[in-house]
């Protein structure tokens, strides 16, 4: 099971945050655990509710069912529904800190059986790193992008 939390500071507003981490689509352009993104449907604001997803793995391309929420502004949240995962979830929590925005990734995958045996130990460890530093990176720079 692999399990994190990471905040940064981001200099950028919330609502330019918002846009970003709302937008699910734009994934794959700035967020490292997303190749693909097929949106099935979406919700009263144009936001994707559910959507098909592809991963790109040392071990091939994974794929994963998600289902969104997002709450007031504040948190977009992605919950498996199906795929090559047993279970995934990960959310963006933002907070308003004037111009700036603080941001928390949660991330909890369970692999499986068979892919967890492969991330063990210190590839545990480094896939963690890896998704939580990629992903507030990305968001870093799409925000500025945005801005």
């Amino acid at each position: 099971m692999i399990r994190g939390e990471k905040s940064a500071t981001i200099e950028a507003s919330p609502d330019v945050v918002w846009a970003v981490v709302s937008d699910l689509d734009g994934y794959p352009d700035w967020h490292p655990f997303f190749a693909t993104v097929q949106v099935h449907d979406r919700d009263g604001e144009d936001r994707a509710r559910t959507a098909r997803c592809t991963h790109g793995t040392p071990v091939g391309t994974l794929t994963t069912e998600l289902e969104m929420r997002y709450e007031d502004r504040a948190e977009a949240e992605a919950k498996r529904t199906g795929g090559d995962f047993k279970q995934m979830s990960g959310l963006f929590a933002l907070e308003a800190q004037g111009e700036l925005t603080v941001v928390t990734h949660r991330l909890v995958v369970d692999p499986g059986m068979r892919l967890g045996l492969l991330l063990r130990g210190p590839v545990e460890e480094k896939v963690r790193n890896s998704v939580l530093n990629g992903a507030l990176t990305g968001l870093q720079q799409a925000a500025a992008a945005r801005a």
